[in-house]
């Protein structure tokens, strides 16, 4: 009787209260809670749109992770654990809490993992704390928009944008007489307060609505100097830049379309939206500022050569052939159809690209070369392509014959002849007058090249 007694005396162990675990748990709990709110605030912003501009004006964002990132996992283990053996307070939301951050963390672990793959680096072998400490680094890293002394130009290239701007422009109109029609009868019904406080707040919401429409669909653009193509996303996005010296072979591709490029080197970024004549000019200039001569030479130049393009005949032997005549004021140069870029380009670089190439394409980026240089890139493709190179000094231009209806060229036997759009009139005439008057400077080392080009 007294052994029964002794045993139904017996209380079972009550589990601790939710105040007692926090207090055992020194800490560990509220630690939990506060990674959990923070991981969701870098979790929303990197699924955001503007996750690079919000991480690069709030770097607290990154920087609040980094605080708890290295002791959470073994909060994480011992609350758990505390909770397994002492068993959880009923209605405790701890367990609830633990089980939040981990599914949090590794969600915001593989955006934090997506936004480096943006930028070309390789994580797979870091820790999440290192991957936030690179994405801390990579966002706190701004590309300055002004030249340096040895980026002499910068080409502007522009994508497509998503919508016209006259759209947003014609939908801003209409509004803005929807907002005066009801003015109007606001006031016509004698409601003047209200007519001029509510139309003004109206017309401010507009504005500020049009102009942010404005900005998200304003296309991206490109600047290309000797040393970096500098890529200035749409919307509010900050710039990107990645060195021409650390593009190597198939560091740049054309993707599937035709309307993007991506770029890999020093870091990674995709050029998005551009119709197949920019993609292809955006190219080829590229592929000519990869090369390393290219890029030095570029940087010696403080002003562009000045020439023209325009298609040509050339009669050789009693024979017409077609092509592409580059007339400059020291001398001419004919390269046959279809291969003239494709040529320059080979001449200037030593590579070929699989698709054609615009010869304008490649003078557009040789242009900013010495003199000397593309004069020795053009006698180089028009040996290689059997066209002709002729020096001013050996060459004449038909002054009976007017620039309006042909420019007529003769060395020798061989006759070029070639009309010049409207466009470029005035530029032909001073290139031509360079010839007779000797107003651009001339090459010694080169006119023995030019001169025998034939």
């Amino acid at each position: 009787m007294s052994e029964r007694n002794r045993t139904g005396a017996v209380v079972p162990e009550s589990r601790p209260s939710e105040g007692d675990l926090r207090r055992r748990l020194e800490g560990r709990v509220e630690l939990i809670e506060s990674a959990l709110r923070r991981y969701r605030m870098l979790e929303r912003t990197l699924d955001s749109r503007g996750w690079r501009r919000t991480l690069q004006d709030e770097p607290s964002l990154i920087q609040d992770v980094l605080e708890v990132e290295p002791t959470l996992l073994e909060a994480l283990e011992r609350t758990e654990r505390r909770g397994e053996q002492e068993g959880w307070p009923e209605g405790s939301s701890i367990p609830k809490t633990a089980s939040r951050v981990r599914e949090v963390r590794e969600r915001m672990a593989m955006r934090v993992r997506d936004a480096l793959l943006t930028r070309g680096l390789v994580t797979e072998s870091l820790s999440l704390e290192e991957k936030l400490r690179e994405l801390k680094e990579v966002c706190a890293q701004e590309v300055s928009l002004q030249r340096t002394p040895t980026e002499p130009f910068a080409l502007r290239i522009a994508s497509v944008g998503r919508a016209p701007q006259y759209v947003v422009a014609f939908v801003f109109v209409l509004a803005a007489l929807g907002l005066g029609v009801g003015i109007l009868w606001l006031l016509l019904l004698g409601s003047t307060g209200v007519a001029l406080v509510g139309g003004t707040l109206a017309l401010v919401a507009l504005l500020m609505g049009t102009v942010t429409l404005l900005r998200m669909k304003a296309p991206g653009v490109v600047w290309l100097t000797p040393e970096r193509v500098v890529w200035m996303p749409p919307g509010d996005e900050p710039p990107v830049a990645v060195r021409l010296d650390s593009l190597e072979e198939g560091g740049l591709q054309l993707e599937d379309g035709g309307g993007a490029l991506s770029l890999r080197g020093d870091h990674f970024i995709r050029l998005t939206r551009f119709d197949g004549a920019s993609a292809d000019r955006l190219r080829v200039l590229l592929e000519l500022f990869r090369d390393a001569r290219v890029r030095a030479q570029a940087a010696r130049v403080d002003r562009r050569v000045e020439l023209l393009t325009f298609s040509a005949l050339l009669r050789r032997k009693g024979t017409w052939s077609s092509g592409q005549a580059v007339l400059l004021g020291r001398g001419v140069f004919f390269l046959p159809d279809p291969d003239a870029g494709a040529a320059l380009l080979h001449a200037a670089t030593g590579r070929r690209l699989l698709s054609s190439v615009e010869l304008e394409c490649v003078l557009e980026g040789l242009c900013w070369q010495p003199e000397s240089e593309l004069d020795a890139y053009l006698v180089r493709a028009t040996v290689a392509t059997g066209g002709a190179a002729w020096s001013s000094q050996d060459a004449r231009v038909a002054r009976d014959i007017p620039l309006e209806q042909e420019v007529h060229i003769t060395r020798g036997e061989e006759v070029l002849v070639g009309n010049v759009g409207l466009t470029k009139r005035e530029l032909a005439y001073r290139l031509v007058h360079a010839w007779s008057e000797g107003l651009q400077d001339s090459s010694e080392d080169v006119q023995p090249k030019l001169s025998s080009g034939s």
